[in-house]
């Protein structure tokens, strides 16, 4: 399973895309506090603050990746590229992936075709799991998924 569309519209800037409004707790200042200790350029520091301020939790999750350069000059762009969006609860993202991939749509289907019971064909949790981890990094933050192109 590899989609070539993720499930929602993200890596466009923010002018055209809003992300849910996942909340920003204590764990997101958390995660920016840690990330402003190491830096050095207070130019720096700033573009993170302002992006923080721009983009929220997704932004404060992005600032967790093992990858993620604070120091970057681009790292709003890289920040836009990667970022999918956030979800509450992890089966949702995992309902948004299937119908992406048109597989919920096929076997309803399948199901409506050969009038098989709706309770008699059930997904395979685990495997898709971990094939969308292998896909997508996940962070949990603030009690939300927040989901990045890998």
């Amino acid at each position: 399973m590899t989609p070539e569309v993720p499930p929602s519209a993200g890596g466009q800037g923010p002018e055209k895309w809003r992300p849910h409004e996942a909340p920003f707790g204590p764990e997101s200042r958390l995660s920016v506090e840690r990330s402003l200790l190491h830096l050095r350029d207070p130019d720096d520091a700033l573009r993170i603050l302002a992006l923080v301020q721009e983009n929220g939790a997704g932004f404060a999750a992005y600032l967790m990746l093992p990858d993620t350069n604070l120091a970057d000059p681009d790292i709003a762009n890289k920040f836009y590229e990667n970022y999918v969006d956030a979800w509450e609860r992890f089966d949702q993202f995992r309902a948004d992936i299937l119908a992406g991939l048109g597989w919920t749509d096929a076997l309803n289907e399948l199901l409506r075709e050969q009038a098989i019971p709706a309770d008699h064909l059930l997904w395979n949790h685990g495997p898709i799991d971990a094939q969308i981890l292998a896909t997508y990094d996940a962070i949990r933050l603030d009690g939300w998924w927040h989901i990045f192109n890998k």
